[in-house]
């Protein structure tokens, strides 16, 4: 088969023109692995993601306290590793080759060169990883609102926010996702995106609903909570510099869980319609505001993921502890 054919039989590039699919050849080549052999190892800098072509791989999760969870077998058309094309992050599971496997590898340095010099074939792909991760942020959330341990009683704090007034453009450049989006970027971000103050414990998004827009933490922290109003053990906390509204701002579907201010907050909230138009642009905003989403993205993966795998590996040791004492 030709590269291109190769590539045209993933379901990652099936959509793509003969054009973007030359582009996307280009940035890529074929590896072969025996079986037992790793073509990921959980821990490890992540450096490149692998489209199967043939073969069979398993996905492995090292829980904590010792132990493997298998987490799937997958086959050719799959993608693992992809998080390693939004972000610099440590892999977040291992995958064994099964058998003889040929991958299309995607080199995390190669993209992110491509996607400075604006190859639209790098963004395609970019942008296909970005709808599977975001499939996969929402698949981790029912087994972690089932498993959410109670949290406190919230009490509404008596004071008053910071008002919109509050000289956050002083702070700007010390945000997280500030390298990603530039000074340029986080000015006109500030332009397009109102400030709102909010109060301790002041709901933001609600679940079955779609976020306004793309919320920036500012000052503060806003925390994400299974459920609709029962207190828990927050799945994920937002501190300055977060981008909070993924994945809806993306895919368009509905919120799972609720987010509220953890505490006193500042928040700049770019309208959805404001953020599409943007997002699709060719200009340096557009493509600083598809790096910082992406990295939000990757972030969350990861944070997720790790605490499913805590809460796994706890229920484990739970079990057999109990079995024990029986």
């Amino acid at each position: 088969m030709s590269p291109l054919g190769v590539l045209k039989s993933l379901p990652l590039c099936r959509d793509l023109s003969d054009e973007a699919l030359t582009g996307v050849a280009a940035l890529t080549h074929i590896a072969q692995f025996m079986p037992g052999e790793l073509l990921l190892r959980q821990g490890t800098p992540s450096t490149c993601a692998y489209a199967l072509v043939a073969g069979q791989v398993a996905v492995l999760r090292t829980l904590p306290g010792g132990g493997e969870l298998p987490l799937a077998e997958v086959g050719p058309g799959s993608v693992v590793g992809e998080m390693s094309l939004l972000a610099e992050l440590p892999r977040m599971a291992s995958a064994r080759a099964l058998d003889v496997v040929q991958a299309v590898v995607f080199d995390r340095a190669v993209f992110a060169a491509a996607c400075r010099t604006r190859q639209p074939a790098a963004r395609i792909i970019l942008e296909g990883v970005m709808r599977r991760v975001c499939a996969h942020i929402r698949s981790l959330t029912a087994p972690l609102q089932a498993q959410a341990a109670p949290g406190p009683v919230w009490q509404p704090a008596p004071d008053a926010p910071p008002t919109a007034e509050f000289d956050y453009r002083r702070f700007l450049s010390l945000l997280r996702c500030a390298p990603a989006l530039g000074d340029a970027g986080l000015d006109r971000f500030v332009a397009l995106a109102p400030p709102r103050a909010l109060s301790r414990g002041e709901p933001l998004f609600t679940p079955d609903t779609l976020a306004p827009g793309l919320t920036l933490v500012v000052h503060g922290a806003l925390e994400s909570l299974p459920g609709a109003t029962s207190d828990a053990q927050a799945m994920e906390i937002y501190g300055p510099g977060s981008l909070v509204g993924l994945p809806t701002v993306l895919d368009g579907g509905p919120l799972d869980w609720r987010v509220r201010a953890r505490e006193q907050s500042l928040v700049l909230q770019l309208p959805q319609a404001t953020f599409e138009a943007c997002y699709a642009g060719q200009d340096d905003f557009a493509f600083g505001l598809l790096r910082a989403v992406a990295e939000q993205l990757a972030d969350s993966m990861l944070r997720l993921s790790n605490r499913l795998a805590q809460n796994t590996g706890l229920q484990r040791a739970q079990t057999i502890l109990a079995r024990r004492l029986a």
